[in-house]
């Protein structure tokens, strides 16, 4: 439909700032969005592994304190030794860090489902409606609608991986009733949230970037599958082939993967459990072997002369390249950090040559 032009018309309106002209665009993109019952879907059951982590966390703070409201659920504990048992407080950090890992495994997912559901639309639509110059035509810079289409994806990332741990953080401080839990768990929100706007800056980005070089939105559906499948069966065929330690970096979702277990600092949290359970295991050996003596009345010289403890079998196939035995990567995580900038970097390359404002149109 063709804008006539009727001369000017004194605006009577309140008058806004220029710093949050990117937020229409996000709201009306949110909106537009939430009416999928795709999009609703996925976030509620994203929230099942918040709910699990909270549950955790709340256990967790009722074993330090021995309360006896934990009874019914001390099934759930039994494979822990008596250490933990008796000094929970001591191991808070080890098993909230851990607890936090596996929450985000779950939760990098749902946020890639989400961005595959919201994405696509944001630019190509705009493209193939020729609505570009509609923006523009507003007193709207180029910076302002990347942050509005951002802030779409943003919003519904924020959903499922920066609110529900802040929560359940908030949750398990809240059960914690020790004034020295921020001290040993603090790190653990502040590293929550930069990993979630790490998720946001890097999905969201290279999301946009592909929306915008086609016109068509289910080929940039695809190619955000293709993207996220062809790079992990990449990641796994060289891995069997070259047999490098940097073969994981290949995969987008390994890169992500690796700058959490870096940000959480997981590897010191499985050495500490590695390390208590092994001394678990030694004492547990130790039982064994001076009951067997007493049963047997041999001296224990004739036992402890062969090596003092029974070590255990290993039997387990050697790891993958690029992880150990305990499952820690051991290709530096800065690599995996440089891959995610550089995917950064050529995503805003590519809006910026895609995405012209109208003193550049032709």
């Amino acid at each position: 439909m063709p804008i006539f032009d009727q001369g000017y018309q004194h605006w009577t309106g309140p008058l806004s700032g220029h710093t949050w002209r990117w937020l229409a665009i996000t709201r009306r993109g949110v909106s537009a969005q939430w009416k999928s019952w795709w999009i609703k879907a996925v976030v509620f059951i994203a929230l099942i592994p918040a709910l699990a982590l909270s549950a955790f966390l709340v256990l967790w703070g009722l074993l330090e304190q021995k309360s006896s409201i934990l009874t019914p659920f001390l099934f759930l504990f039994q494979g822990l030794p008596p250490e933990v048992m008796e000094g929970a407080k001591g191991y808070r950090a080890v098993f909230w860090t851990l607890a936090f890992h596996a929450f985000f495994n779950f939760e990098l997912i749902f946020s890639m489902l989400l961005v595959l559901l919201v994405g696509p639309n944001l630019i190509s639509q705009d493209l193939r409606f020729n609505a570009i110059p509609l923006y523009f035509s507003r007193p709207l810079r180029r910076i302002d609608y990347f942050i509005g289409k951002l802030g779409v994806i943003a919003t519904f990332v924020a959903l499922v991986a920066i609110i529900p741990p802040v929560l359940a953080y908030l949750i398990g401080v809240a059960f914690g009733f020790d004034a020295n839990v921020f001290a040993d768990t603090g790190r653990l929100l502040v590293a929550s949230v930069a990993y979630g706007v790490v998720i946001v800056l890097s999905s969201g980005t290279l999301m946009l970037a592909i929306s915008s070089l086609s016109r068509n939105s289910r080929m940039v559906g695809a190619a955000w599958i293709g993207l996220w499948v062809i790079s992990s069966v990449s990641a796994g065929i060289l891995t069997n082939t070259v047999r490098q330690d940097w073969c994981p970096t290949v995969s987008y979702l390994h890169d992500l993967l690796r700058v959490r277990e870096a940000m959480i600092d997981t590897p010191s949290a499985r050495a500490k459990l590695r390390e208590l359970t092994e001394a678990g295991q030694r004492q547990a050996q130790g039982g064994m072997v001076r009951r067997a003596l007493s049963k047997m009345a041999r001296p224990p010289g004739s036992i402890a002369s062969r090596g003092g403890s029974i070590a255990p079998p290993n039997n387990l196939p050697p790891p993958p390249p690029g992880t150990d035995a305990y499952g820690n990567s051991t290709y530096s995580w800065q690599l995996s950090a440089g891959v995610l900038a550089g995917l950064f970097v050529l995503s805003i390359g590519i809006l910026s040559s895609r995405i012209k404002s109208l003193d550049r149109l032709k």
